[in-house]
């Protein structure tokens, strides 16, 4: 039997170096392959997309592609994923600390800033839920009824105004979604209708200022960090 030597310090060193520059290679195609599904599945939906189409747009072939996913609804169940669970984990955070209104505001802007980093995510949302597909309660019980159930929660033990009592919660539940889905989603419209750019860094800005504004007129029990004043008495 041959005798296997030991490595030497610069042989070892190599071939870190050559397992960093793989992994690093795999993980810059999985996204390359993610971020082009992510754009197909929104103009063609689940079903009416060919795993053909989605590896041209990644710059991969289908043997490739396949690698790393075995099938089509594996591909779509992980860019729901990557696009879904930063948001649970969000609201996860945000139930765990102060209910105050700086921490309101970082979580609006975290939210609207991951739907910003993937801007064809809502849109594949809304063509799913319009096209009323077979996936559409697969895509609610799983992915979307956590973030639901955070905002419902957030509601039920939050400085919530007599009028909005249990009855609407789920109204403003979905208020939200569509002022943060919805800006993404509609954006192709909206450009047309109002001459700006919602993507851009300054419409996005803008969308979450108006959902802060609009928290604060909702909430204004909803305290500031400094005793319990609401920020609604102490602006000027």
């Amino acid at each position: 039997m041959r005798e296997t030597l030991p490595k030497t310090p610069a042989a070892a060193r190599e071939t870190r170096t050559a397992r960093a520059a793989q992994a690093e290679r795999t993980a810059f195609t999985e996204k390359a392959i993610l971020d082009a599904a992510e754009q197909v599945f929104a103009r063609r939906g689940l079903e009416g997309t060919r795993v053909r189409e989605i590896a041209g747009a990644a710059g991969v072939n289908g043997a490739t592609l396949y690698n790393y996913y075995p099938s089509k609804t594996a591909l779509y169940e992980a860019v729901l994923d990557r696009g879904v669970q930063p948001l649970i984990a969000l609201m996860e955070g945000y139930a765990a600390g102060p209910r105050e209104l700086e921490t309101t505001r970082t979580l609006v802007a975290e939210v609207m800033s991951q739907l910003s980093r993937h801007p064809h995510f809502a849109r594949l949302i809304y063509l799913e839920a319009m096209a009323e597909g077979d996936y559409v309660p697969t895509l609610s019980r799983k992915w979307f009824r956590p973030v639901v159930d955070g905002i419902l929660r957030e509601l039920r033990g939050g400085p919530v105004p007599a009028e909005f009592g249990q009855g609407l919660h789920p109204l403003v539940a979905a208020l939200f979604l569509h002022l943060s889905f919805g800006h993404f989603a509609m954006a192709p419209l909206l450009r047309e209708i109002f001459d700006v750019d919602p993507l851009s860094p300054a419409g996005v800005e803008r969308q979450t200022r108006f959902i802060d504004a609009l928290i604060l007129q909702l909430f204004p029990q909803l305290t500031n960090g400094r005793g319990g004043e609401s920020e609604g008495k102490g602006a000027g």
